[in-house]
């Protein structure tokens, strides 16, 4: 355990879990922010940049260069609205749907590793103890 204050030892720990999982779920460089736009783009046909941005938790430059490395490997593809010219919708493509059934198969047996390794139960307690941490920090 560590004497730094909690917020600086959980973003510690927070930034070397995301590197660890990242790593054992990246698929032939799919990362796992890549993994996680395409399930949105999939779950919502026809999401824009800012839905996308906004259900993600990422910063606009960053989410455009995901996707245009995306678009790139053919995972998506973008068309403009048919209402306003200037939004354009992301939708995936047969081979993205691919990808992402493939890495789903990846993300679902490392979920079962660990709750196989630490238990369902605590899995979820870990799940509670993080989002009433975010809400506390919040000032919700």
């Amino acid at each position: 355990m560590s004497d730094k204050p909690i917020n600086e030892y959980l973003a510690h720990l927070l930034v070397q879990a995301n590197r660890r999982v990242n790593r054992q779920l990246s698929l032939e460089g799919i990362t796992l922010e890549h993994w996680r736009a395409l399930k949105v783009i999939s779950d919502h046909e026809g999401v824009t940049m800012r839905e996308l941005s906004n259900e993600l938790i990422q910063n606009f430059p960053t989410l455009t260069k995901i996707i245009d490395k995306m678009v790139l490997e053919a995972l998506v593809y973008r068309l403009s609205d048919d209402q306003d010219r200037r939004k354009v919708r992301l939708y995936i493509s047969d081979k993205g749907k691919a990808v992402l059934a493939q890495q789903n198969d990846r993300v679902n047996d490392h979920q079962g590793k660990l709750e196989d390794a630490y238990g369902s139960e605590e899995a979820q307690m870990l799940r509670e103890m993080l989002e009433q941490f975010l809400k506390a920090g919040s000032g919700e």
